[in-house]
């Protein structure tokens, strides 16, 4: 069974070029691909940097790929607002709260675990956002906390999660990390990734519909 690979945040922290920044994460075992993804260049810069560093590989892995957090489209119908007591009572588990920090932004109560898995926010005892993390809930926490460019979702999350605590609100976090192992028809099955398709078809949380403010 391969190491589990640091975050790719973690990897990058203190380095200030580009091209450090990409042979740091390839000799922390991350893909071309992944790199060019996660640093947001052209997939030829990142190989031409590893060539010229005589670091060869990074070509094939067998890893989960981040995507975009989920939004729908509004529809009529309204749905009510679940409780958070229905996620409790399905598996889900308190990780903690966001907390309004000294330098005008928020942080977590908790360390969220470097696992995949689901995540809800839950605002006053009410769902308002269920995501998922294929690459680690630590990372996808710290996008929502420092921003991440490249994810207008979150970025957009982010505000609804600033305005709500901006308004006194509670913010808490609730996660789950599925077991995988699952096959059908010797294929391999994603739970969590079903998990939270099947909550947001379910619940249809506000923070997920687009237009959401």
């Amino acid at each position: 069974m391969d190491a589990p690979r640091p975050e790719p945040d973690e990897v990058v922290q203190g380095l200030e070029t580009t091209s450090d920044k990409i042979r740091a994460l390839a000799r922390a075992g991350y893909l071309r691909s992944e790199i060019s993804k996660f640093l947001d260049i052209r997939y030829q810069h990142v190989r031409k940097v590893l060539l010229d560093a005589g670091i060869e590989g990074g070509l094939k892995r067998n890893v989960q790929f981040e995507r975009p957090p989920v939004e729908i489209e509004s529809v009529p119908e309204v749905q009510g607002p679940t409780s958070w007591d229905a996620l409790i009572q399905g598996g889900f588990q308190d990780l903690g709260e966001w907390l309004p920090s000294d330098d005008g932004e928020f942080e977590l109560s908790a360390q969220a675990p470097t696992a995949p898995g689901v995540y809800a926010f839950v605002v006053d005892g009410w769902v308002r956002y269920v995501g998922l993390s294929q690459t680690g809930l630590r990372t996808r926490m710290s996008h929502y906390r420092r921003g991440h460019v490249r994810q207008k979702t979150s970025a957009r999350v982010k505000g609804l999660i600033k305005a709500a605590l901006a308004e006194g609100k509670q913010v808490k976090v609730l996660i789950a990390v599925p077991e995988e192992g699952s096959q059908w028809n010797g294929l391999p099955i994603n739970i969590a990734a079903g998990l939270e398709a099947g909550l947001i078809r379910m619940i249809r949380p506000e923070w997920n519909i687009l237009g959401a403010s």
